[in-house]
């Protein structure tokens, strides 16, 4: 399911953990377990894009978690990775990849002028550097346009 991955940020690890109990009002709450500054994991809490939620209407409700297979067992992160490229080699996206989900949503975000951040309150990263690359590579002339157009205007501002 591309738009679990593409409209959370989660990284495999944690992405073939969620299910319905990770949904708490209107919200995706889980714990980021990919990370090494936090081995207790670092909570993740963003809002259910209406496009994501309308997708997960359509897991059925005994369904284990949102990504299991097709036997209803539980995916393994690297099962996943293996599902994920059949299904965009089939779709003839042979340069996508579930971490290229995972990438698009902190691009998605800097191209909205979100700052670091707000990427990083998505994507559960915890070292900034990550994040910024985001945002230093995506939307820069958006935000040359915002940042011109939020200075003062007039002479009694200008200095000598």
């Amino acid at each position: 399911m591309y738009s679990l991955m593409l409209y959370t940020g989660a990284a495999k690890c944690d992405a073939v953990a969620l299910g319905r109990e990770h949904i708490r009002d209107g919200r995706i709450v889980y714990r980021r377990r990919k990370t090494r500054k936090n081995p207790d994991g670092f909570e993740v809490n963003i809002p259910v894009h209406p496009y994501l939620a309308e997708t997960l209407a359509h897991v059925p409700a005994d369904a284990a978690t949102y990504l299991q297979t097709e036997d209803g067992g539980r995916r393994s992160a690297n099962g996943l990775g293996t599902s994920m490229r059949k299904w965009c080699d089939k779709a003839g996206l042979p340069h996508c990849s579930s971490h290229g989900l995972r990438k698009a949503i902190c691009r998605r975000i800097a191209e909205v002028e979100g700052d670091v951040f707000k990427v990083m309150a998505v994507s559960g990263h915890t070292d900034i550097r990550e994040a910024q690359k985001y945002c230093d590579r995506f939307n820069r002339k958006g935000k040359a346009d915002s940042a011109i157009a939020g200075l003062p205007n007039g002479a009694k501002y200008e200095t000598t």
